[in-house]
């Protein structure tokens, strides 16, 4: 090869590597656009609060969970399955003393604060980059919405994270993966929760409940549901505060708790659903998008659109014949709260050898045998889809969808707030029978999905004379004690019963009964005053490099 070929071969092989280099070695990679390109793209903003929805979408890491956490380690259910080593994490979160490595708590915890960070996110893009999204087409006050649903969210996932660990790092900016935080106090966590929400509520575009488009909105906070959530939490810092667990005024914490929850009911115009089979039929087409549920997940099975069901549908449903995993079974304790007569024992607890319809007009006879435990024989009606209201009979292919709040709530919220700050007794039970009311005299006494429920023979109709005559909670009556009992009635398996037996300070007396009277896979075994808050995951304590401090009670 002559001098002037190997020149030739030297140059082209230059610019061919100049060339690979320029093209690929440093090009941009498609489909990942950056910070200044994200601002402009179409929907910017809507983007990133759709992201701080996400971890709600988690039916495992979230619904699953927060129900599991909520009353499977309580008295209201515990966890099913076929064996010892089927969710061994929640029976261990049950007994009263799990350990710090419990995979339950740690789900909480990654999930939570999966949560906060893409909260975080979007607040800072929205600092930071408000002006272009307004240039670029945003209203300037549909960004004031965004960020006051942000803020909602964000004290959501935190509002979480307290009532199960009580004091956790506060976390409100974006930060690097090195950055190792120590516990907030709960003063600090109480006084963040309520900025976020008072900053959410003040924004003038963040609408009310009925002012959203249902057909495109629905699912999406709202001003009610920052209302809800911040009544929610008063209630639960002023029981801290009555059991010297914090610091403050408890008569402060119920006055906000009861002026939060009449705001809903005198200024957001929502209502019961007269029917509570509405809500939980199962074909999830009047209650999530009635003006009673404040907030939840909407789901829509949608594979076109990649949209899945929850996980729940089928991890919270019978085993055998039904084809769910048999998780969350309802304890005879909750079955025997119910009055005979109250159609809600119905539509909240399925029972062993009940029937229900299929798809073809057959019977689907409810086999709960073959568990770890047959202690109860029950499973929960809130989370089954009978066949009809499914796709291909697939457990999975529904729209059922979790009820995060509800009207319910806001109505025995505000009875228990009034009575805790010197209300009116009639006043109080204007709100309380409201609730019964609509159990006892509009409620179905049939289940339209089924064929024969056990807990539906004997059921009568009810008139309002025989409802104030008979069932209707009378000034004689023990109110504080029918506020309990309520709530525990209305809301049973929806995620609240470990917030309420906390506040109330009736944990440990609860479930140290609940053990004696059943004995069943040691739950309450170890409860005591030291069980909450519950250990911080240790793997979490490991990784902070000492600046994060186990619970004093673990």
């Amino acid at each position: 090869m002559n001098k002037y070929s190997i020149f030739i071969l030297t140059l082209f092989t230059g610019i061919l590597i100049s060339s690979c280099s320029k093209d690929f070695l440093e090009r941009d990679p498609y489909g990942v656009l950056t910070e200044e390109q994200f601002v402009v793209s179409d929907d910017a903003g809507l983007k990133l609060v759709t992201s701080c929805y996400q971890p709600m979408l988690d039916g495992w890491g979230y619904t699953v969970n927060k129900i599991a956490i909520g009353e499977e380690v309580v008295d209201n259910a515990n966890g099913g399955g076929s064996d010892p080593g089927d969710r061994p994490q929640t029976f261990e979160v049950g007994t009263g003393r799990p350990l710090p490595s419990n995979a339950l708590l740690f789900e909480t915890w990654n999930n939570r604060y999966r949560g906060v960070g893409k909260c975080n996110i979007a607040l800072d893009a929205f600092e930071r980059n408000g002006a272009k999204l307004i240039e670029n087409g945003l209203p300037e006050a549909e960004l004031g919405r965004y960020i006051a649903e942000v803020k909602f969210l964000r004290a959501w996932y935190y509002f979480d994270l307290i009532t199960v660990f009580k004091e956790v790092p506060l976390v409100l900016s974006v930060e690097t993966p090195d950055t190792r935080k120590e516990k907030s106090t709960i003063q600090q966590l109480h006084d963040q929760l309520y900025k976020d929400l008072d900053e959410a509520i003040n924004e003038e575009a963040f609408p009310r409940l009925q002012a959203i488009a249902i057909a495109t909105e629905k699912g999406r906070a709202t001003k009610d549901a920052a209302y809800g959530l911040k009544a929610r939490a008063a209630l639960f810092f002023a029981g801290l505060v009555e059991q010297g667990r914090m610091e403050g005024d408890a008569i402060a914490e119920y006055t906000i708790a009861k002026n939060a929850s009449q705001d809903i009911i005198e200024n957001g115009n929502l209502n019961l659903l007269s029917d509570f089979e509405d809500l939980y039929r199962g074909d999830y087409t009047v209650g999530p998008f009635s003006t009673e549920v404040i907030f939840g997940v909407l789901r829509n099975y949608d594979p076109a659109f990649g949209l899945g069901g929850d996980a729940a549908a089928i991890m919270n449903v019978g085993r055998n014949n039904v084809g769910g995993y048999g998780g969350n079974t309802p304890t005879k304790d909750l079955a025997a709260a119910y009055d005979p007569a109250d159609p809600r024992k119905m539509f909240t607890i399925i029972s062993h050898d009940d029937i229900f319809l299929t798809s073809s007009g057959g019977e689907e006879v409810h086999n709960y045998r073959g568990y770890y435990n047959e202690f109860s024989l029950q499973h929960s009606r809130k989370a089954f889809v009978p066949q009809q209201y499914r796709q291909q009979n697939n457990l999975l292919r529904s729209n059922w969808q979790p009820y995060w709040m509800r009207y319910s709530e806001i109505l025995l919220i505000h009875a228990e707030a009034l009575f805790k700050t010197g209300g009116g007794t009639t006043e109080v039970l204007q709100y309380l029978n409201q609730v019964r009311r609509r159990a006892f005299v509009t409620t179905s006494k049939t289940d339209d999905g089924a064929i024969y429920r056990l807990f539906g023979e004997g059921l009568k109709d009810i008139d309002d004379a025989n409802f104030e005559a008979n069932y209707a909670i009378k000034v004689s009556d023990d109110i504080y004690a029918a506020i309990k009992k309520e709530r525990r009635l209305e809301l049973a398996l929806e995620g609240l019963r470990l917030y309420d037996l906390i506040r109330w300070g009736d944990y440990t007396t609860k479930m140290r009964g609940y053990y004696e009277e059943y004995g069943v896979a040691n739950q309450g075994a170890n409860a005591s005053e030291s069980s909450w808050p519950f250990p911080i995951p240790q793997i979490e304590i490991d990784r902070s490099n000492g600046a994060l401090i186990q619970n004093s009670n673990y």
